[in-house]
């Protein structure tokens, strides 16, 4: 059969039925959704995220070997990649690039989500950069976690900030190296990171 003899097709749009609308989302309809795509959802809203680019993904990777070199050397906590959920709130999760839990904090693991978190790492995507430099933000403010930092491939900086009195703090002094508080004594080369990201 040839292919101008097949039955033009057109999307289906009855599947979506099979779907809550935006902002009636819970979290047994978060956690069912089929597929590896990255997918947050806030406030009962489902956001799909695009595709990381490959620099997004060489920065990211850089980013977890260090630290969990530096965790694992002194059995601090555990350093996981996306796609690890993050319990922000009822109805609300997000996906850091990297985070980190403190050993102190294990017990705080659920079978499909962490209940909190002690840092989160983004890296900023062209595609959107509010959400990491603003909604994040407030989200992780919201939900008790202590460091935030912020990759952005634009201008190869990184931005720790600490939390204080429920807002994060800007703890970056130098473009050199960014320290981090939560984990004290880790450190990345800012230049250093970006240029071994670039190489690949």
């Amino acid at each position: 059969m040839a292919t101008s003899d097949l039955p033009k097709m057109k999307p289906s749009t009855a599947i979506l039925e099979l779907f809550p609308l935006q902002g009636d989302w819970r979290d047994g309809d978060y956690f069912a959704l089929p597929g590896n795509r990255l997918v947050e959802l806030v406030r009962g809203h489902v956001e799909v995220l695009p595709v990381p680019s490959m620099l997004h993904q060489f920065i990211a990777r850089l980013v977890f070997l260090q630290m969990n070199e530096f965790v694992d050397r002194a059995n601090l906590g555990i350093v996981m990649s996306a796609p690890t959920k993050v319990r922000i709130d009822d109805r609300h999760y997000r996906e850091p690039d990297v985070l980190f839990i403190a050993a102190r904090n294990r017990h705080r693991r659920q079978e499909q989500f962490w209940e909190t978190i002690d840092l989160a790492v983004e890296i900023i995507s062209p595609d959107d950069p509010e959400r990491d430099l603003n909604d994040k933000r407030l989200d992780y403010a919201a939900a008790g976690i202590s460091e935030y930092w912020i990759i952005n491939p634009r201008d190869d900086s990184i931005k720790v900030l600490e939390l204080r009195d429920g807002d994060y703090q800007d703890l970056s002094k130098s473009t050199e190296t960014a320290p981090s508080k939560v984990l004290d004594g880790f450190q990345i080369g800012v230049r250093k990171l970006f240029a071994a990201a670039r190489s690949h």
